[in-house]
């Protein structure tokens, strides 16, 4: 009994990190976001953006949905489109400061696919564009 239990436990290990099985994202996560925005999204200050209070936000405008899916590190990233979007619609709703309103789209594929073809050269000004034209306050629960 024991052996078949530690069996089990190696399988769904696998099935949670390989690629065939797909990924589940906050194995995705782990694997492709933590290593610079940390384990709560918090960022590196001053080098690596915090996605608690900036990613619900920027998702709710066109322009800060094509900032968010042409980041290089969304861009860039091995993940399929499908897995992408997960990830991003996870992170929303498990990372955010923010409650997620009513009206959030999630991410589909489609769009992550036309939006990553086309990565971002210059983040920064774009981002600082982002954040003083978008209300970051607290929103009400």
């Amino acid at each position: 009994m024991r052996v078949l239990k530690a069996v089990a436990a190696c399988a769904l290990s696998w099935a949670a990190v390989n690629p065939a099985c797909g990924y589940q994202p906050e194995v995705n996560y782990q694997l492709h976001c933590m290593g610079c925005h940390l384990a709560d999204g918090s960022g590196q200050p001053g080098r690596v953006p915090s996605i608690r209070r900036t990613l619900v936000l920027f998702s709710q405008s066109r322009e800060g949905r094509e900032y968010v899916a042409r980041v290089p590190g969304v861009a860039q990233s091995p993940l399929s489109n499908e897995d992408t979007a997960t990830l991003l619609n996870w992170m929303a709703r498990n990372l955010s400061d923010l409650k997620l309103p009513a009206s959030f789209a999630d991410y589909s594929a489609a769009e992550i696919q036309a939006l990553r073809a086309h990565p971002l050269v210059t983040v920064k000004p774009l981002r600082a564009r982002l954040l003083r034209t978008t209300d970051s306050r607290p929103r009400e629960p």
